[in-house]
């Protein structure tokens, strides 16, 4: 009997030690273990952190499931799509922090669940900011600015856990954010202003976003459904969001009303390299390497309305623009 729970005991701690072994977290530093992001996420598994120094980064990346990717100096660190495809593709289970994400297609997309995107800096995409499909991530913290469409737009999303929540939302060429589908969002203490469109567009059969606390400001006006009470329309005063894509808000002109937490509406832009400690231990396996092109490094020093239009249509950017349709054509 004693060697029968001797040999028990020992089959369960090499089963847990090699569970240990699975989920050990590594950190993958770029460029310093890889010399660019898409290198380091062939050889990611769950629970890894890559961590980027500050830089330009001329690529296309498809993050490994269960993995953290993060800049090191908030913005510091810039992933370059270079006009054309998805920048940034999430797996499931992952953390995307601290860059500033710019010049694809899409900066971001998401269909698979447990993610968190956090105080990134996303601006100047051809089209969408932000794509997410079935599962909502985690959307916190982020500046999404002038992208040729909306800044974020979701289909069919729904999420018990996670929320579109202290976004600043801005001088989009369509709309701040549009959700279509059975989606079923929390969107609150966000800034969504000067949006080319509405600064929220949703379909008719929408009666599941909770909309709250949230600064709309001078979004393009259609008469529509209201939105609720506990939402503003006044002046963000970001400081410097064109010259110098400073979306903090000047003190002395800003803010009369605050989050349930007490911070201003927006992103706070108050930025702690993430630890990967928030990530779910389910998921696994190797990424694919980016699907088009090469990639490279190189240093880099030197008042809104409630729409519930059906969906059709695309966008107009400015007087005499060229017109920008959304992924799902709303």
């Amino acid at each position: 009997m004693n060697v029968r729970i001797r040999i028990v005991a020992a089959a369960f701690m090499c089963a847990a030690g090699l569970f240990s072994a699975a989920y050990a977290q590594n950190v993958i530093n770029v460029p310093g273990d890889a010399k660019t992001i898409t290198e380091a996420m062939i050889s990611a598994r769950t629970g890894d952190i890559v961590k980027v120094s500050p830089g330009v980064y001329r690529e296309r990346v498809i993050m490994a499931p269960g993995v953290a990717l993060v800049s090191t100096e908030q913005f510091g660190a810039k992933i370059d799509g270079g006009g054309r495809g998805t920048v940034i593709t999430m797996a499931r289970n992952g953390i995307l922090a601290g860059f500033e994400i710019r010049n694809g297609t899409i900066g971001v997309f998401v269909s698979e669940m447990g993610n968190e995107i956090s105080n990134n800096r996303i601006i100047n995409n051809w089209m969408t900011g932000i794509i997410t499909v079935r599962h909502l991530p985690k959307i916190v913290d982020n500046v999404i600015a002038f992208n040729r469409a909306s800044g974020i737009q979701g289909w069919d999303v729904r999420s018990t856990t996670a929320s579109i929540n202290h976004n600043s939302i801005a001088y989009n060429g369509n709309h701040g954010i549009a959700m279509g589908g059975l989606s079923e969002v929390i969107i609150e203490n966000n800034v969504i202003a000067f949006n080319e469109r509405f600064g929220l567009k949703v379909l008719q059969d929408l009666e599941k976003i909770q909309v709250s606390k949230n600064n709309f400001w001078r979004n393009l006006f259609q008469p529509g459904k209201p939105l609720p009470d506990n939402n503003f329309a006044f002046e963000p005063a970001f400081i410097a969001p064109r010259s110098g894509l400073d979306f903090k808000s000047d003190p002395g002109q800003c803010c009369k009303e605050k989050s349930d937490d007490g911070d201003n509406l927006g992103a706070r832009l108050d930025y702690t390299v993430p630890d990967g400690s928030s990530m779910s231990a389910s998921g696994g396996g190797r990424s694919a390497p980016a699907r088009r092109g090469g990639s490279s490094y190189t240093d880099d020093s030197g008042s809104g309305s409630y729409s519930t239009e059906d969906s059709g249509g695309g966008s107009t950017e400015g007087s005499g623009s060229s017109s920008y349709d959304d992924s799902f054509g709303f």
